[in-house]
């Protein structure tokens, strides 16, 4: 039997931007997948108690490892996987429900089209699934193909896409009724940097409309960009959600010195940990890792004489946090291992 293209059915409303303050787009609540062997019988988690919550006209990354459960958790939300126990709810209605996707645009990690058919032909199909008619679904088509940068080949069959034209392809599939609620997973995946920033501009676009954006991504710098907040799952397991604008401020800026004279002299004992060197002839440079103490360093380095040129804060990247908090789980996971 052949897999089917995985598209969402229903028509949505338009984007609507009145309504009660704080409304969530999309809400969990103790949502459970295992998945349980047929031979051994063998029970793996997917998902366990997640709790989670999106508000509306907010761009969220979901952010983990392979296998950490994010598309286990957007296909729960998509009503592709019904959960072991636990539930959610998209703008109010249970995912259970086929009228709480007439509003939803879905992106899998690997779109799926019938190869005979060609894009314009593709984008068609999904917008009459989700309601539109002959003509408007031709003249939308159209449209998504150009805007996602595939408007030369929207004659040519899909088995002659490449990887990078086939997420593209999905993406405009996704956008095609344009949803209230977008969900996708990796969206960046098999593009090149010219697709990538289409894609950023694209999701960008959408926001500014008011739609509500779940994503995940291991493109940590596309999520840095694009984010209000990140929700970090591990093992299936929700660990940490914060703002992205928040996170630099979560611990001290690291400070970057930069002096004159390609030779520092030596730091005090209770200081020197903290800093790092990189000395070149005519300059060095210090990395101070905790901004607190950046008086005290200042302070000895002008006592000793030495000419500074630059102090520059340095941001704590996404990048950072998010490997600290999967190393921590990854730690406490284990410590829970050995003491069971």
């Amino acid at each position: 039997m052949p897999k089917t293209a995985e598209i969402v059915a229903g028509r949505p409303n338009p984007v609507r931007t009145t309504g009660v303050a704080g409304e969530l787009a999309v809400r969990a609540a103790g949502l459970t997948k295992l998945y349980r062997h047929p031979w051994t019988l063998r029970v793996t988690r997917g998902v366990e108690d997640l709790d989670l919550e999106v508000r509306r006209g907010e761009v969220m990354g979901y952010l983990g490892r392979n296998g950490a459960g994010k598309t286990t958790t957007l296909k729960l939300l998509t009503g592709l996987h019904k959960p072991t126990r636990g539930g959610a709810w998209i703008f109010g209605e249970s995912v259970e429900t086929v009228t709480s996707r007439q509003r939803l645009g879905f992106l899998p990690e690997q779109p799926y089209f019938y190869d005979y058919l060609t894009g314009r032909e593709t984008l068609e199909f999904a917008a009459r699934l989700n309601g539109l008619g002959a003509a408007e679904a031709r003249t939308s088509a159209r449209h998504w193909l150009g805007r996602v940068g595939i408007a030369d080949a929207e004659n040519r069959r899909v088995r002659r896409y490449s990887k990078g034209m086939l997420q593209r392809l999905g993406l405009a599939a996704a956008l095609i009724h344009e949803p209230d609620l977008l969900i996708l997973d990796e969206p960046m995946s098999g593009l090149d940097p010219l697709g990538r920033r289409d894609v950023r501009d694209l999701l960008l676009e959408q926001r500014a409309r008011g739609v509500t954006v779940l994503f995940s991504s291991h493109i940590l710098p596309d999520v840095e960009t694009l984010c209000d907040r990140v929700a970090i799952v591990h093992a299936g397991r929700l660990v940490r959600v914060e703002h992205v604008g928040e996170m630099s401020g979560l611990r001290s800026q690291r400070v970057e010195i930069r002096c004159e004279g390609g030779v520092l002299p030596a730091a005090p004992p209770a200081l020197a940990p903290a800093l790092t060197r990189i000395e070149h002839p005519g300059e060095a440079t210090l990395v101070l890792e905790d901004g607190d103490r950046l008086g005290e360093a200042l302070g000895w380095l002008l006592g000793a004489g030495v000419r500074i040129r630059a102090v520059s804060p340095q941001r704590v990247s996404l990048e950072e946090i998010y490997v600290e908090t999967t190393r921590e789980a990854a730690d406490e996971s284990s410590a829970g291992r050995r003491s069971a």
